[in-house]
């Protein structure tokens, strides 16, 4: 009796290992960008992700990348099922998806939230896949803001011709520096934000939650400040190999991303309320920087940079939000 209860367990203990191994095996392997590893806030928010997928019979292994550049590499060789990148390294993945962040697209995080909702909707599914990838989510990380340092830059004939520091892999910014008439310095994630602190660069456009972690304070100083109008809405976006996931996977998960707004929201409020020298765009230069940032965001929709189909979904949202503008007026856009 006792040898078959020991049989009995022997084999027990076997199926679950195989069961386990099995698991394992079938894991996605999902590579997750955060600069501050597996302590950052955008880690914390895949891994809690990866905990709801196993409800859709999805297991996903996290790996955490410091490195942006390493973990868009190791998606595009395969090593990595799905990834979550910023939407600036997601336009090669889906035009469309990326060009929420359109310079000037919106111009607060309500109406962010409603472009989210929409395109999270099953009827712009097709919109959301381009040739092997699917975008399975997008998530706010909040307003672009310029972060100079010198207030006496403080129109728009003033800002030309200043230094900004630049991602150099980035075409969007490359354009965005030119259209504005700055003047662009290559720089690398790693680096953009010390090039403004160090003084090389005069200014550099960054959301409020880079502000404590990268010391941009330091950049602005006592003389400069951070100028409280959104230049464009920032995201990261989880793009996946979409034939390595069940047809249902992606709206599920783009669904999960859209409901959690208000949550990934707050701490981007939060990071706003610690920056000091926040102010407006001075009287009568508000309506300037407007009509700059519409050019230079019409001049690269033309060139391409920009997805047509998007760039009207986010004229539409902001007027929606705001019908009384006279851009809601013309069919410019």
């Amino acid at each position: 009796m006792k040898g078959r209860v020991t049989s009995f367990y022997q084999k027990t203990l076997t199926a679950l290992i195989l069961s386990l191994a099995s698991s394992l095996s079938n894991a996605q392997n999902f590579c997750v960008f955060d600069v501050l590893g597996m302590q950052g806030p955008f880690y914390n928010t895949m891994r809690e992700y990866a905990t709801l997928a196993r409800k859709w019979n999805v297991e996903l292994e996290l790996k955490a990348y410091t490195d942006e550049a390493q973990a868009v590499a190791d998606f595009n060789d395969g090593k990595c099922d799905i990834a979550s990148i910023t939407g600036i390294r997601a336009r090669e993945f889906n035009l469309f998806s990326s060009s929420i962040e359109a310079i000037g697209g919106l111009k607060n995080a309500a109406q962010m939230k409603t472009v989210i909702e929409t395109i999270s909707r099953p009827e712009a599914s097709k919109l959301m896949m381009q040739d092997d990838y699917e975008v399975v989510g997008v998530l706010p990380i909040g307003a672009a803001y310029l972060f100079l340092n010198d207030r006496a830059i403080n129109s728009v004939e003033k800002i030309k011709g200043k230094k900004i520091a630049v991602l150099a892999h980035d075409l969007v910014q490359l354009r965005m520096a030119e259209r504005l008439g700055f003047q662009p310095l290559a720089a690398d994630i790693n680096d953009f934000a010390s090039k403004f602190n160090a003084g090389t660069s005069d200014l550099i456009a960054a959301p409020a939650i880079a502000y404590m972690p990268l010391e941009l304070f330091k950049g602005v100083g006592n003389k400069g400040l951070v100028l409280n109008m959104p230049i464009s809405q920032l995201s990261l976006q989880v793009v996946a190999h979409f034939h390595k996931f069940t047809p249902e996977f992606g709206q599920q998960s783009r669904s999960y991303f859209a409901n959690l707004f208000d949550t990934l929201q707050k701490p981007i409020d939060a990071a706003e309320q610690e920056i000091l020298y926040f102010f407006p765009a001075p009287d009568g230069e508000y309506d300037n920087y407007q009509a700059l940032l519409t050019d230079a965001r019409m001049s690269m929709t033309a060139e391409g940079i920009y997805d047509p189909k998007m760039i009207s979904i986010l004229k539409k949202v902001r007027c929606k939000h705001e019908p009384n503008n006279s851009e809601c007026s013309n069919d410019k856009e």
